[in-house]
């Protein structure tokens, strides 16, 4: 009880930013070290859940370590923080993909993680630079008298680009699967485009044409507009065999038309959001 004369001390609640603070920073160690680590290649991303008074930012990192210590970690890690939208397109900037940087954190208590609590800047270490060398470094695929594949790490496959009427079309397979295999089917399929795609094309029509009036919100879409609206952008194929043409389509801009074929026919077509 307040003795009596004395005014009780006014209570504030905290914000919604201070809890939010507070519970981001409860997941991290108090002792802070100087971070120097090789980024990521898709460099800064950011979420703010709804309800949420601040951004988390987050940054891949394929190597790290401590410079005090100057052991190298050549394995996943992230660095994170809390930011408002001025802070956001600060870091957005000063943490790109496919750099050294050097900053203040505080490693996380289960590991894995690291806390941003200083502003980051360029660094550098000779081991960390030849880690980056080797990151940035183009994998290809050579599918002898056809055509080279190149490596999209971001994507996780080869593509490689081939002519088709009066542009290029993106030629693709999964990284993980057997190359040589892919590369059989990537070539059947460039030799047989003309009769995927009209076999494709015949398909999303016929399966997709009310669906796209009611996203189109235009019921005087015909068949003949939807189809000559559809763009083939690319073509991806796999070890054994199957086909997927991806169109863009101007009647849907937000979304993709997607067509599956085997044994040299349609079979599935979907719209993809």
């Amino acid at each position: 009880m307040w003795p009596f004369g004395k005014k009780k001390p006014k209570e504030y609640a905290p914000t919604p930013e201070q809890l939010q603070v507070q519970a981001f920073a409860a997941d991290f160690e108090a002792e802070e070290i100087t971070l120097v680590a090789v980024s990521g290649r898709e460099g800064v991303g950011s979420k703010k859940e709804d309800g949420e008074a601040l951004h988390t930012i987050t940054l891949p990192l394929t190597a790290w370590m401590d410079e005090e210590d100057g052991v190298v970690h050549e394995e996943p890690a992230v660095l994170t923080a809390l930011a408002d939208d001025r802070l956001l397109g600060y870091l957005s900037v000063r943490l790109p993909g496919n750099f050294i940087i050097k900053a203040k954190v505080r490693p996380a208590r289960d590991g894995g993680k690291f806390q941003l609590v200083g502003m980051p800047e360029p660094g550098m270490d000779p081991e960390l630079k030849a880690i980056l060398d080797r990151q940035v470094k183009p994998v290809t695929f050579e599918a002898e008298g056809f055509a080279t594949f190149t490596l999209s790490r971001a994507a996780g496959w080869f593509q490689t680009e081939i002519d088709w009427l009066d542009g290029t079309v993106l030629l693709t397979f999964d990284a993980k699967q057997d190359h040589g295999r892919c590369a059989k089917a990537a070539r059947a399929a460039a030799e047989n485009l003309a009769q995927y795609d009209a076999s494709a094309r015949a398909l999303a029509v016929e399966r997709l044409l009310t669906r796209v009036q009611e996203k189109a919100e235009d019921t005087s879409v015909d068949a003949e507009a939807f189809g000559e609206a559809l763009g083939l952008d690319s073509v991806q194929v796999d070890e054994n065999g199957g086909i997927a043409l991806w169109y863009t389509n101007d009647l849907l801009w937000d979304s993709s038309v997607c067509v599956v074929c085997a044994d040299g026919r349609a079979k599935e077509a979907t719209i993809e959001e």
